[in-house]
């Protein structure tokens, strides 16, 4: 069973319907679930940055810490953020940092062309230090 679940968001309609098996999967074990968006450098807020008494987010933390509050009906114990780089490479570098024993991503793009090209499915399946759940979501 696994006891941390790592879900990869992106904002998509796809990427959220992950993070809602990810959740589900999370609730039925136990497990922590962590939600991740990839973001570059470039859309970092400087660190402690404040608007009034409001800390700045990135995009990326916005979103993946709107997707985490959406979960919570589902999966009481949901953590959120941003990590830096390719998304492919974002995902396994957190799931190592965190100790996952389980990845969660969306189908996007695993199909035609993108077959042939690769995706973030089928990177974070060919590098993951853990077990990879992907959801058919297209």
């Amino acid at each position: 069973m696994p006891k941390i679940i790592l879900v990869g968001v992106d904002g998509s309609d796809s990427s959220r319907r992950a993070a809602e098996t990810a959740a589900s999967l999370a609730a039925s074990t136990g497990a922590t679930l962590h939600v991740m968006m990839a973001a570059d450098d470039r859309d970092r807020p400087a660190e402690g940055q404040y608007v009034g008494d409001v800390r700045l987010q990135s995009p990326a933390e916005a979103t993946a810490t709107e997707i985490a509050e959406s979960l919570t009906g589902i999966v009481p114990n949901v953590q959120a953020g941003p990590a830096h780089g390719k998304p492919a490479d974002a995902l396994v570098q957190v799931a190592t940092d965190i100790g996952a024993d389980l990845i969660v991503v969306g189908n996007r793009r695993v199909q035609g062309i993108g077959r042939l090209l690769g995706s973030v499915a089928t990177d974070v399946a060919q590098h993951a230090p853990c077990d990879v759940y992907i959801v058919k979501t297209v």
